[in-house]
């Protein structure tokens, strides 16, 4: 520590603060969620009260403190704040992090709550997510993965999702829904209700397991959940409420996305309400995608018969 630096000893878990008086003891920059000091030889961490669901800012089910880094427009970039919280160590800085708490009447400056001290992950410092930034654009955004140094203070936001450290994939119990009758006027949720439980039902008629299944990413908070899955001939199928050019090429993007997860590869299949135009049936042939879509004299009509 230099001299004249202050100590961090001074700075007690639990202890409550504004931010103002926290800067005039140990330095650093009043702005961001992320202020080094060199002055005391610290990186401070700042969450806001309650963090919105896509910050990706709280508290894990693996005991972690998930921190979403500075930047809030566009892509993050390990750079300045991030690139000082991710060094931390080599810098020979401690790492404080400080939970705002609830505006009281007749306060000037919001409180923090020191939650106490946390080092960057080793094995896995941090790892990229989307996220909106605030004008509601989709970018990249870098969360740490700070781990508890001593006692801490378990407040703070928690995460709906914890991130996994390898992929999984999730079967859900065999779908039993009995086919549903077509109403008058469908939601585009109403039509890939009736479309999964009607080929559901089809391919139980053939003597074939139907499930959905979830994909867990290694890493992500979002959860990749598959329409419906031919556990018998391990067809992977997504679902669209509509044949269109855009509800094809989407559909393209997730059946490719899921499937390297899944082994031996499956066949991928895309079922619609009607059959596509013939330039996207003759796209999904490239892509040795099946498509399958209802037969009006009963049953259903694939690419591959």
């Amino acid at each position: 520590m230099r001299d004249g630096a202050l100590s961090t000893d001074e700075l007690k878990v639990g202890e409550v603060v504004t931010r103002r008086d926290l800067h005039a003891r140990f330095g650093g920059t009043p702005q961001g969620g992320i202020s080094p000091s060199t002055r005391a030889q610290m990186v401070m961490a700042f969450v806001t009260e309650q963090p919105a669901p896509d910050d990706f800012t709280g508290w894990g089910e693996d005991g972690i403190f998930h921190f979403s880094g500075a930047g809030i427009h566009g892509d993050q970039e390990m750079t300045r704040g991030n690139l000082a919280l991710l060094r931390h160590r080599e810098q020979g800085r401690a790492v404080h992090l400080f939970h705002q708490l609830g505006r009281r009447a007749g306060e000037a400056d919001r409180l923090y709550r020191h939650l106490g001290r946390f080092e960057v992950d080793s094995e896995q410092p941090y790892y990229i997510a989307d996220a909106p930034d605030t004008n509601g654009n989709m970018r990249t955004v870098i969360v740490f993965r700070l781990q508890p140094v001593g006692a801490t203070v378990p407040d703070g936001p928690r995460l709906p999702v914890t991130p996994l450290t390898e992929t999984r994939i999730i079967k859900a119990p065999e779908i039993t829904a009995a086919r549903a009758r077509r109403q008058p006027q469908e939601s585009t949720n109403d039509i890939l209700h009736r479309l999964t439980a009607d080929y559901a039902s089809h391919l139980h008629g053939l003597g074939r397991e139907a499930v959905s299944a979830q994909v867990r990413v290694k890493g992500e908070t979002r959860i990749a959940r598959v329409d419906l899955l031919d556990a018998t001939e391990n067809r992977l199928v997504e679902v669209r409420h509509n044949s269109t050019r855009q509800s094809v090429r989407s559909a393209i993007g997730a059946l490719m996305d899921y499937r390297r997860f899944f082994h031996p590869t499956p066949t991928l299949v895309l079922l619609v309400p009607a059959a596509p135009r013939e330039d996207l049936l003759d796209l999904c042939a490239s892509l040795c995608i099946e498509v399958v879509w209802p037969n009006p004299e009963g049953g259903f009509t694939s690419t591959h018969d």
